[in-house]
């Protein structure tokens, strides 16, 4: 017996020994990663660095400065680039400040104003002396319309770090749009000298501001020259290629023609710059031309689902419906694939092919599966094309697999209301009611339907009467509550509700026309027929509601 424990001991201390070798080679395996990451980024192989990165990650997904890293090479995708990993590094490490400024700066950029304002928010009052800090605020007070807050915040950043530029920037360019002419002359001033040092981080940036505001101010000419000096710089993006073909073309200069086709051969099979020129030639070319010189794209890139993309959208601003029904036919776009379907949905519709279009959109339905981003998209699609049956089926879809999505039921309600279902509306608000039995206005929304349905098995008279007496003072649904009295011909009970509210709060067009029955149905036709009238001006009104406002006036 002793023997046996002797071997299982001498076993767990091996399997102890192992695994500390292992963490040991996982370790030393981590860290030459690291090292090569900086290695590369050093380089400026950004590839190779985020291919480093993510075996640190694959190593240990809790690596700060690796998830720090990734965010710094992330591109712009708001799905996949910086704000995700952004994130990340706070879950990671919440106490940062310089994180939490950073994932503040990353939700600006993603169009995320309240989770910019959070984060900034959560940055402890001792780190808040700091340039960095200091420039967030006036980034966002930018965004929040409030410019002396900005100027203030901006002027706190540089006092707290003169050889910072960022913040000198960023004070350039909002002294650019204010209406003291000194300010503005000192604020390009400033450019040209953050512009003019190409040691400095930021000087590219400052060209462009510099060429935008010349652009606003239909100096053409300085734009074009400031523009040129831009893309001499090693710095210079292809975003300025493109933003020096919108000052020649507003020039109406020889040299448009071929800039055109110079910046396309820079495109060259690169998809993300394929996108972004074709993206302005079709806003501000043609997409005809547009089209054109993607077909002369090598084959292998124009089946490249960005550039199948963007060829049939082409076809779709062109009303060319059967080239993008032959074009979508035996192509694969992947995770996209419903929006293929979805396209070709509406090609066939065009065609008036209207079977082969229900078949084909229910296969889009089907490849989007039930994800809020696909439905989404979709659905934006829908309103593009102005299919309100599609968009009130995917509208229910995201509001039964998304309750969290609080924006789609008042778009479906929306919908239903424009296209006279008031039956669909009674049962959606039937399907709220009983999500949620103390959401108030659901139940009262229900209520008022039922009565212009005269659904009695509703028994909506006695729920407009329960409503009144938990919220008399309500306008919405005391309106009810008048109207549950009009149908039951208690006229005299009906104005009495009405009495009890200021005259100006029975102007609402939403209000006034059940003021004005209940009015007409008491013998004052002329008081009545002003209320009347007003309801005239209502957003929207049920086809019952106008049958109704109708027969009074």
């Amino acid at each position: 017996m002793r023997k046996i424990f002797v071997i299982g001991l001498g076993c767990t201390l091996l399997l102890l020994i192992g695994y500390a070798a292992y963490l040991s080679y996982s370790k030393s395996k981590e860290t030459r990663l690291m090292a090569m990451s900086r290695g590369f980024i050093n380089h400026g192989d950004f590839q190779n660095a985020r291919l480093s990165l993510s075996e640190v990650l694959h190593i240990d997904p809790r690596n700060v400065e690796a998830t720090r890293l990734m965010a710094e090479l992330a591109d712009g995708n708001p799905q996949t680039g910086e704000l995700p990993w952004r994130k990340r590094v706070v879950e990671l490490d919440p106490g940062s400040a310089k994180d939490l400024i950073a994932l503040s700066m990353a939700a600006i950029k993603a169009g995320d104003l309240a989770l910019a304002t959070n984060s900034l928010a959560k940055v402890a009052v001792s780190d808040q002396k700091t340039a960095e800090y200091q420039n967030s605020v006036g980034v966002i007070a930018i965004k929040e319309h409030q410019p002396m807050l900005a100027e203030a915040s901006f002027q706190n950043a540089i006092s707290l770090d003169p050889t910072n530029d960022v913040p000198r920037l960023n004070l350039a360019v909002l002294s650019l749009h204010s209406t003291n002419q000194v300010s503005v002359v000192e604020a390009r001033d400033e450019l040209e000298r953050l512009a003019g040092e190409p040691d400095r981080h930021y000087h590219c940036q400052a060209l462009r501001e510099l060429i935008a505001d010349a652009f606003i101010h239909e100096q053409y000419n300085t734009a074009l020259a400031l523009s040129h000096r831009l893309l001499d710089e090693p710095g210079s993006q292809f975003s300025d290629r493109i933003m020096q073909l919108s000052i020649l073309q507003r020039i109406h200069g020889p040299e448009f023609a071929p800039a055109v086709g110079a910046t396309q051969a820079v495109a060259g099979q690169d998809p993300a710059k394929i996108d972004e020129l074709a993206q302005w030639e079709m806003k501000n070319i043609s997409a005809e031309e547009t089209l054109s010189w993607m077909s002369r794209l090598p084959s292998s890139i124009q089946t490249n689902q960005p550039v199948a993309m963007l060829e049939a959208e082409c076809r779709m601003i062109r009303r060319d419906w059967p080239g993008l029904d032959n074009s979508l036919r035996n192509q694969n776009w992947g995770s996209l694939e419903f929006v293929r379907h979805a396209m070709r949905a509406r090609a066939l519709f065009g065609e008036q092919s209207i079977d082969a279009k229900t078949e084909e959109w229910e296969m889009a339905r089907q490849a989007a599966g039930t994800g809020i981003r696909n439905l989404t998209v979709l659905l934006d699609l829908c309103t593009e094309w102005n299919w309100p049956v599609e968009k009130t089926d995917l509208l229910s879809s995201i509001i039964k697999h998304h309750p969290e999505a609080k924006w789609a039921m008042p778009q479906l309600v929306k919908e239903l209301a424009a296209s006279g279902r008031t039956r669909a509306l009674m049962a959606l608000f039937q399907q709220q009611c009983e999500l949620d039995p103390n959401d108030l206005q659901a139940k009262n929304n229900l209520t008022m339907t039922a009565l212009l349905l005269n659904a009695s098995e509703m028994q909506p008279f006695e729920m407009a009467s329960q409503l009144y007496q938990l919220e008399p003072n309500n306008i919405s649904i005391a309106s009810t509550y008048a109207f549950s009295l009009y149908q039951q011909k208690r006229w005299g009970e009906a104005l009495k509700v009405f009495a009890a509210f200021d005259p100006k709060t029975l102007d609402d067009p939403q209000v006034a026309g059940y003021y004005g029955i209940v009015l007409e149905a008491n013998g004052h036709p002329r008081q009545a027929k002003e209320y009347l009238d007003k309801a005239k001006q209502a957003p929207l009104l049920l086809p019952e509601e106008r049958e109704l406002f109708t027969s009074a006036r």
